[in-house]
Order: C-alpha cells, then structure tokens, then sequence
C-alpha cells in the first residue's frame, strides 16, 4: 500500500511538473508573438529614421561642397565612446559580448552606457548612465535623455576641441562601431548643382546646426538599430527556450506514461493477490 501511495504520489509530481512547463510554454508563445509584432515596429521606425538621416547627410553634402571655405573644424580632444546596451533581459549574452568589445577603448575616454543591464554589468568607470528602451516608442525618449548627457561632454575645454564622438553597440552582422564626431565629410553625388545653397544664416551658425541634425539622427538610427538586434536575440533565445520545454514535456510525458503504467500494474497485482487470499480455506 505504501509503495503504491509513493507511485501515485511520484505521478502526480510529474502532472504538476507537466503542467507548469505547459504554462510557462503558452507565456513564452505569447511573447515570442509580442516580439515578432515588435520587430516590425522597429523595421517602420528604422525605415522613417533613414529618409531623415539621408535628408541631413545630403544637406550635409551640399552645404561642405558650397561653403567648405568657411568652416574650420578643430581638432578633436579626448573621446567619447556612446555604448548601447540592453533595458530588458532575456536576450542572451548581448551585454557581455559587448563588453567584451569595449576592452579596446582607451582607458581615458569617457563612456556614457545606455541600458540599465548594460550598467549593472559594467565594471569600469563611466560619465554617464541612462535607461535604454525596452520598445520602440520609448526611442525617443532615451534620444533625448542621451543627447542630454551627450552635450556637456561634447563640449571639450578651451583652448582644446571637442572630443570624438563615436558609438559601440551589437547590430546584425556584429559589433558595430561608429565614428560620430568629427563629423565625417558625406560625398555629393550627382554633377555640381548651378548655384550655392541660399542661407539665412551664417555659414558657421548653419554649419553648427546641420551637425546637430546630423548627431541626432545617426544616435536615433543606432538606438533603433541595437533595439531591433536585441529584439531579434530575445526572439531566438525565446526559440530555444520553447524547444528544450518542448523537449522537456515529451521526457516527462513518457515518465508520467511509465509511473502511470506502473499504477495499474501494482493494482492488478494487488486484485490478485487478494483473489488469492479470499480462496484460501
């Protein structure tokens, strides 16, 4: 009786088991449903993000070709190294592997993180933290947020320049490390337009201006960029999570099959013996 109690017992741990695993498979399902809606959200986002960085980067074009005698950038001083990390879990070792490709940084630049489980991950000093986004509505908030904490350290110390501005974060393909500041010099394509931009500015306050575009822009397009890779590592880890539960479903099912097996066979047992019993004189 004990032994068939301990069976029954061991049985129903397993159903329990079962059905936990099963929970926990339909959650994963409806986030790994949430995340595909995700993406194409950030795809649409990316898409609207390029038409306005390609609008800037040939203003951008236009205005060296006409007016590069009027602008003197000053050589960068120091650096500051932009990281774009991850708000959310669940995506793998994005965090690490991005470390990891930061050790080539020099040891004096200043590092302003983005992501709060970048930040809980980060051993070395940094000027500044941020919340990352977790969706892509939130991208403009932390684009805001960071051009903030951007802009005092962009400013460099007189008699010096600025400082080079440049971005590390995972994209798809891999590291991607983006030289921001000094502002590179986009060629024109296309023959020579038959008159000069007209400004109602001056050519420096202009020149000042696009720079600032062109920097939000290219911090908007990354941020979008690194949300859709990290929303695309979550997708696949979700992908593999389902595949081990499923794994692991069918190994406790054919347990749960045996321990049940096992039941019956114990109180076949259990009828014959007291058939037998009840015969004896």
């Amino acid at each position: 009786e004990h032994h068939r109690r301990t069976s029954m017992s061991k049985r129903r741990e397993l159903e329990n088991h079962i059905d936990s695993l099963a929970d926990i498979g339909e959650l994963l399902g409806a986030m790994k449903n949430l995340a595909l809606v995700e993406s194409r959200r950030i795809n649409t986002f990316i898409d609207a993000q390029r038409a306005a960085a390609d609008i800037v980067e040939h203003t951008l074009a236009d205005f060296i070709a006409d007016y590069s005698g009027h602008i003197a950038p000053a050589a960068p001083h120091g650096e500051v190294v932009c990281l774009i990390g991850s708000e959310r879990g669940f995506c793998g070792d994005l965090n690490q592997r991005l470390i990891a490709a930061a050790e080539s940084i020099r040891e004096d630049a200043q590092i302003v993180l983005v992501g709060s489980r970048l930040a809980d991950a980060w051993t070395r000093d940094f000027a500044a933290s941020i919340p990352g986004a977790g969706f892509a509505d939130e991208v403009q908030n932390v684009l805001a947020n960071l051009v903030a904490q951007l802009t005092p350290l962009l400013k460099g110390a007189r008699p010096f320049g600025p400082p080079a501005l440049s971005l590390l974060y995972l994209g798809e393909g891999g590291t991607k490390h983006h030289s921001l500041l000094p502002a590179p010099e986009p060629r024109r394509d296309g023959p020579r337009r038959s008159h000069a931009l007209q400004l109602n500015l001056s050519p420096q306050a202009f020149h000042a201006g696009l720079i600032d575009q062109f920097l939000e822009t290219a911090l908007g397009g990354a941020l979008y960029d690194a949300l859709l890779h990290e929303n695309q590592l979550r997708l696949e880890h979700m992908e593999q999570a389902g595949h081990r539960i499923d794994e692991q479903l069918e190994e406790l099912g054919r347990r749960s099959n045996r321990a049940r097996q096992e039941e019956i066979t114990e109180e076949i047992e259990i009828i014959l013996l007291s058939s037998l019993g009840s015969r004896e004189p």
